[in-house]
């Protein structure tokens, strides 16, 4: 990016429902339009960095356009709450942590396949209660803390076969009935997928090497956790009683589940 131009609170004084900046700003400042009611639509044509904050609270905000944005910082859209759809363009690099939490009404979001992105950031979709889908894009390594906490309406998400970690209570509390875990998976974090009451089976890939403690723990309907292989590292509790482990006769996780009181069958 060139020099820096600037579009700050002060630009920002007096806007009115609809903004739309001129081709000659490139970067939006931190918090210019931070709590701002009015604004209901932003174009940000030639905007390629978004500051921290510089529209959380924007409580009437329905529609954005960044087509070449490549950095997002922290909190940038956060409490939006009436922010529909999101889509990210192929510029896209780098999102901070909470960048839309708490958008409530978000219900789409889309990525391009292109995107250099490596981490989906902690609390980045937190709280975003009608997300109903989600298709990660590819090369993504990492599902922050808290990602998609609470994201309730949560149905389908399609993980790439790249991500490695999913963080601590990453999909805390989702909608997902079936969940397909990407076989270069290796860390599950505790309280990954604590309370996710539709989930009904799961089967962790032969690559997953740690389990943190109540991984799959609150999934009320969950009747089978499936697997093949030992992981190294499984923490305590990581489902219910009333869930079925299927392991292989005589292995590590068949004296784990006897030792929780966890129902065993065997391949």
């Amino acid at each position: 990016m060139g020099k820096q131009v600037i579009w700050g609170r002060r630009e920002a004084a007096g806007v009115c429902q609809i903004c739309r900046l001129d081709r000659s700003y490139n970067v939006v400042g931190k918090s210019a339009l931070k709590n701002n009611i009015k604004v209901r639509s932003i174009v940000l044509p030639e905007i390629q960095v978004i500051e921290n904050q510089a529209f959380q609270g924007c409580t009437s905000l329905k529609k954005v356009s960044f087509p070449n944005l490549i950095t997002l910082k922290r909190e940038a859209f956060s409490g939006c709450s009436n922010l529909k759809s999101i889509t990210f363009p192929d510029t896209l690099t780098r999102v901070e942590e909470s960048a839309f939490g708490k958008c409530k009404r978000i219900e789409e979001v889309s990525f391009c396949d292109r995107h250099e992105i490596k981490c989906i950031p902690a609390q980045m979709f937190a709280e975003c209660r009608e997300l109903s889908r989600i298709s990660l894009p590819g090369g993504v390594e990492t599902v922050g803390t808290r990602a998609f906490y609470k994201c309730e309406s949560l149905r389908e998400i399609c993980l790439p076969d790249s991500v490695k970690r999913v963080g601590r209570e990453a999909f805390y509390q989702c909608g997902f009935q079936e969940l397909i875990l990407p076989e270069q998976l290796e860390d599950i974090g505790d309280s990954a997928f604590l309370k996710c009451k539709s989930l009904e089976y799961v089967r962790i890939p032969v690559s997953v090497r740690k389990i943190g403690r109540w991984a799959f723990h609150g999934c009320g309907r969950l009747k089978m956790l499936e697997f093949c292989h030992d992981p190294d590292e499984v923490g305590d509790w990581i489902t219910n009683k009333n869930c079925v482990i299927r392991c292989r006769q005589g292995s590590a996780m068949e004296q784990y589940a006897l030792r929780f009181g966890i129902h065993v069958a065997h391949f």
